[in-house]
């Protein structure tokens, strides 16, 4: 999808996710499904505009955080801003690349994207944390509560897609080069 051949009738789904990107951010904060945005974004979108819906998503965030939730205006946070979209871009071009790598199955095709885009998003964030700050973040009770988050997030959106794919004639699954 181009926005040359962005319509009412497959604008639907883009939009699905800007609206879940304000409300998540509104009610997530710091654990928001950057990973699971990242994984729908590479399995439903050209790679031109998924990298832009995935830094728009991330903007937004960023937007919430900062103007709405009060994140302080401070290097640390600033920084790790910065560290959230690398490392979602990161998952983003993963995940694409392992969906290209997987048969036609579309299930095992989403569960391995989001598996790699999500762990790619982690160790890229705690790597980053090393140096940045937040290491105490990346307990395993702590991941696996944000992997569960992205999972359900990453469920639900993937249900919405579907009845948008449904209603409107697309693929459920339908990134192109």
């Amino acid at each position: 999808m181009t926005i040359e051949t962005l319509n009412p009738r497959n604008a639907a789904w883009p939009a699905t996710l800007g609206i879940g990107t304000v409300l998540g951010s509104l009610a997530l904060a710091c654990v928001f499904p950057f990973a699971a945005f990242a994984t729908l974004a590479a399995l439903t979108l050209d790679r031109r505009t998924g990298i832009a819906l995935v830094s728009a998503v991330w903007a937004a965030n960023q937007a919430v955080g900062f103007l709405l939730m009060s994140f302080p205006w401070d290097a640390q946070a600033v920084g790790h801003g910065i560290a959230i979209l690398a490392a979602t871009l990161a998952g983003f071009g993963v995940a694409r690349m392992v969906s290209t790598r997987v048969g036609d199955n579309g299930l095992v095709k989403g569960i391995a994207a989001l598996v790699s885009a999500f762990v790619t998003y982690e160790v890229l964030l705690a790597a980053y944390a090393q140096v940045g700050g937040g290491a105490e973040n990346f307990s395993a009770e702590i991941v696996s509560g944000v992997a569960l988050n992205d999972g359900l997030w990453f469920a639900g959106l993937m249900a919405v897609r579907f009845v948008i794919a449904q209603t409107s004639g697309q693929k459920i699954l339908s990134a192109k080069a």
